[in-house]
């Protein structure tokens, strides 16, 4: 019996010793791509949820109206402006100290952030519910919640707002587009509560 020598089983070990490598190379990349594609996921959920988040939220200012109008103008820093608010629907609730409220006339602005309470002065404002909800919670303003938002009108000089004055009231929310009011004061401001919107 006559033996013959070959090669071929070192070249064997050096294939299969190449194929191991490629499989835990293969591995290594396979557990990258999919890591990657969660945390890419993940990121894509958070984005749609805001943005579906400042879509949707929406207030909507059913009425706007001012106290102690019967001197025939809004006084600075002594007459009160009043907004009945309700969320739009299909919007998510809105937290008040995320809500900024913004007052411009013509001659100057006054922004206004929540009190924590009903209380309210030239600087924070305060709401006052009328209407709860089902899923009512103090400190928000949530589906079903109908409220009254209500600050002192101040300027700094202190122009009052006379009759036939224009003036924009702002909605600006930590989520959700800036909702604009445009005001206009009558011509006539005798009673004591004048509507200035609708």
């Amino acid at each position: 019996m006559v033996f013959v020598r070959t090669k071929k089983a070192a070249q064997g070990i050096g294939t299969l010793i190449i194929f191991i490598a490629l499989i835990l190379v293969a591995a290594v990349a396979a557990g990258v791509l999919i890591q990657t594609a969660s945390s890419l996921q993940s990121k894509s959920l958070d984005v749609g949820r805001q943005s579906q988040e400042k879509i949707t939220t929406d207030i909507e200012v059913v009425q706007v109206f001012s106290r102690d109008t019967s001197d025939s103008n809004i006084t600075s820093n002594t007459d009160n402006v009043t907004m009945v608010v309700r969320l739009g629907s299909g919007s998510s609730p809105v937290k008040l100290e995320d809500l900024l409220v913004r007052f411009d006339t013509q001659e100057g602005s006054q922004s206004v952030t929540y009190s924590g309470s009903a209380v309210f002065t030239n600087a924070t404002y305060g709401i006052t519910y009328r209407i709860n909800g089902s899923n009512h919670q103090d400190g928000y303003l949530s589906v079903g919640d109908l409220g009254e938002i209500s600050f002192t009108y101040a300027l700094v000089g202190g122009p009052n707002i006379l009759e036939g004055e224009t003036a924009t009231l702002r909605l600006v929310s930590k989520n959700g587009a800036v909702k604009p009011i445009q005001l206009t004061t009558p011509s006539a401001m005798i009673e004591v509560l004048t509507y200035l919107y609708p």
